[in-house]
């Protein structure tokens, strides 16, 4: 007898490609970025701590984003049978119950990571899922607490690198100057994450946005200088400004500029959407080099998958 063909229905890309699109591939780029650039601004300014925590770190950030991604798409089912009948719950490729059970494998991995970066992690993973089902239930569709909540999220992930460097700072007075330019991050990425939600808002309507296209900018240009500023106090010379990230710091704020302005008018909102996320990228690859020489290999890493970033949306949108 002839050997059988593999059919498409036993190709294991056709079971795996709905759980890409569920999980949004090329977001995932964006996420263990957040508590690493928390992890050297919290470690590379002081004393140096072991990067096995770090790892942990990046892992627990990584499994709650994919709790958090499930759980959209669980709360929003009904909503995406009439406006995006071809995403995976809707369209049947995976279930409900299945997408449940991903959702709680995501979310205790995820502590379970932070338990092992240390119990100043563990809380801060703690708060972030709490945040992440509040965003969900309840917080998602309001005007403002929306977006701050969704830009809360990443802001604890970065906290989460912090908390991995220096456990010491969660506990009660523990918070010194060393952890300015952490603090000045979290609110920077909280900010700038809660500006594109605003904008990510209304991206399925025609309704015109007004000023919320330049929120994302508005954010960076109040918090890339003044962690410059909290970083040279903390140097204690006022030479500390690397070039490498007054150039980051240039980009990225340029490329905020032209999202916010001349580009809004010509790529359809759900493109510049993407692109303020691929920003994320270049705003973390500027926070990792603000601690220093000690950023400089990680911010090259992250402007690396800044390339790999628009390829793998393409690959995704062809799954």
């Amino acid at each position: 007898q002839p050997p059988q063909t593999r059919t498409n229905d036993q190709d294991p890309m056709t079971t795996l490609r709905p759980w890409f699109r569920l999980f949004r591939l090329p977001n995932l780029l964006t996420v263990p970025g957040d508590p690493l650039a928390g992890f050297l601004l919290a470690s590379g300014l002081t004393a140096p701590t072991s990067f096995t925590t770090l790892l942990y770190a990046m892992g627990s950030a990584l499994g709650l984003y994919l709790f958090g991604l499930a759980v959209n798409d669980i709360v929003d089912c009904e909503i995406d049978r009439i406006e995006r009948p071809e995403r995976p719950l809707p369209s049947g490729a995976i279930t409900i119950p299945q997408a449940r059970m991903a959702a709680i494998a995501a979310a205790l991995t995820g502590l379970n990571l932070a338990l092992s970066a240390g119990r100043s992690a563990l809380y801060v993973a703690a708060l972030l899922a709490a945040t992440i089902l509040a965003y969900n239930v309840f917080l998602k569709n309001r005007t403002v607490l929306g977006p701050l909540s969704m830009g809360l999220c990443r802001g604890l992930s970065l906290l989460l690198g912090v908390a991995a460097a220096q456990p010491g700072w969660f506990t009660l007075h523990g918070f010194g100057v060393a952890a300015l330019p952490a603090l000045v991050a979290c609110a920077g990425l909280t900010l700038y994450v809660a500006g594109l939600s605003a904008v990510a808002q209304q991206e399925m309507s025609d309704q015109p946005q007004g000023r919320k296209p330049w929120l994302p900018f508005a954010a960076l240009l109040l918090t890339l200088p003044a962690l410059v500023v909290a970083s040279s106090a903390l140097k204690q010379t006022a030479a500390f400004v690397p070039t490498l990230f007054v150039f980051l710091m240039i980009m990225v704020l340029m490329r905020a500029w032209l999202l916010g302005g001349a580009l809004y008018r010509v790529l359809p909102r759900t493109a510049i959407v993407g692109a303020h996320i691929r920003n994320l990228l270049l705003l973390q690859a500027a926070l990792c080099v603000a601690v220093g020489q000690q950023g400089i290999f990680p911010a090259v890493t992250l402007l690396l998958l800044s390339v790999l970033f628009p390829r793998l949306t393409a690959l995704a949108a062809s799954s």
